[in-house]
């Protein structure tokens, strides 16, 4: 009892050091997990309270653990219905578009299959993560199927698609951070109104690739998402969607900062949890496939569904507009300025280092 109430105060309080090296920011995404844990372990200890030596240890172990506990459990409980919404839902009335968001895999070579699963979850948007020559060439039946395209396939899977059922105005190609890491800015029209979508998928912490020998840091994943919600804000009153494969938990600190910074909404607070990697682990699964929304927006729906050989489960939000002149209101707090001009420049400082800057 005593190692695992070490284990959960400890794995509580490491998100908290100013760091990003990945072995840190990883424990921002067990928040799930240790609340259940610090739980457990409290209830542990006080039905088995005798096997302490004296009532003073048993209190200063309550006193430590009980805190780590609430502490989790305040990260999770507004991703469940308790919670006010944070999106309204929309009204059946409403007309609606469905968009579904897939990290495919790059490795995974069931094609067909993914296609036929796609297909039967109809959707309107689609945007494919780590898509390759070989998943473009094995999704193109499906591709004829919608209207607007923007593919950027590469390898390593750091490839992105737009695919849309409604002509693009706009759609293009930006490297934020990295020269690497492609995002997708569209802008289409549904039902009369203008919507800007925004694809991402920046650098995982922990990840091992061929830009160096050494791990990647949160560097350059954070200051993407800071330069993302910069460029919202340039048009606070239009309607926004941003979503992707975010490589961060929704109640992290740069998650909530993007928010903040941007004025985007979480379709699930207020909802459910939608952990959605990994898909073959169910005690191992966090939400880092996001899809975050301006004001003028409500969700009818949102699902996560497997897909056939990937590590992620899709997700599929059916997304409204109720009010497309409202757009954003950024609300940042305290140092939120400082600590994401810091953030930008650490994450340039990064991929100067590995000589992969989107500045060259």
């Amino acid at each position: 009892m005593r190692l695992l109430a070490v284990f959960c105060v400890v794995g509580t309080l490491i998100p908290l050091l100013p760091t990003g090296e990945w072995y840190v920011r990883v424990w921002d995404f067990p928040r799930f997990q240790l609340a259940y844990l610090s739980l457990g372990v409290l209830l542990l200890i006080c039905v088995f309270r005798r096997a302490f030596r004296s009532r003073r240890e048993l209190a200063v172990w309550l006193i430590v653990l009980a805190p780590a506990c609430l502490w989790d459990w305040s990260y999770i409980v507004p991703f469940t219905p308790v919670w006010p919404k944070e999106v309204p839902t929309a009204k059946e009335s409403v007309e609606a578009m469905r968009l579904l968001v897939v990290n495919l895999k790059y490795e995974n070579r069931q094609h067909a299959a993914v296609a036929e699963s796609i297909r039967a979850l109809d959707p309107d948007l689609l945007i494919l993560i780590e898509v390759n020559e070989e998943w473009s060439r094995g999704l193109s039946g499906l591709r004829k199927e919608f209207q607007g395209l923007h593919d950027e396939p590469r390898d390593e899977g750091l490839g992105l698609c737009l695919w849309s059922k409604f002509s693009l105005q706009h759609a293009e190609t930006r490297f934020l951070v990295e020269d690497r890491r492609p995002s997708i800015w569209a802008t289409l029209s549904h039902q009369g109104d203008t919507l800007h979508l925004v694809a991402v998928h920046p650098t995982p912490p922990g990840l091992e690739d061929s830009t160096g020998p050494e791990r990647r840091d949160s560097r350059a994943r954070d200051a993407e998402l800071v330069l993302v919600a910069r460029e919202v804000t340039k048009r606070p009153k239009e309607s926004w969607i941003v979503a992707g494969d975010f490589n961060d938990v929704a109640w992290s600190h740069t998650t909530r900062l993007f928010q903040r910074l941007s004025g985007l909404s979480d379709p699930r607070i207020g909802r459910h949890f939608l952990g959605t990697y990994h898909a073959d682990y169910p005690l191992l699964r966090f939400p880092i496939d996001h899809v975050f929304v301006s004001e003028g927006l409500a969700v009818a729906e949102m699902s996560r569904h497997e897909m056939p050989g990937s590590d992620h489960f899709a997700i599929l939000a059916t997304l409204a507009v109720i009010n497309p002149t409202v757009g954003v209101e950024p609300k940042p707090e305290g140092n939120d300025p400082e600590d994401a001009r810091e953030i930008l420049q650490e994450g340039k400082q990064e991929a100067a280092e590995r000589g992969i800057s989107a500045d060259k």
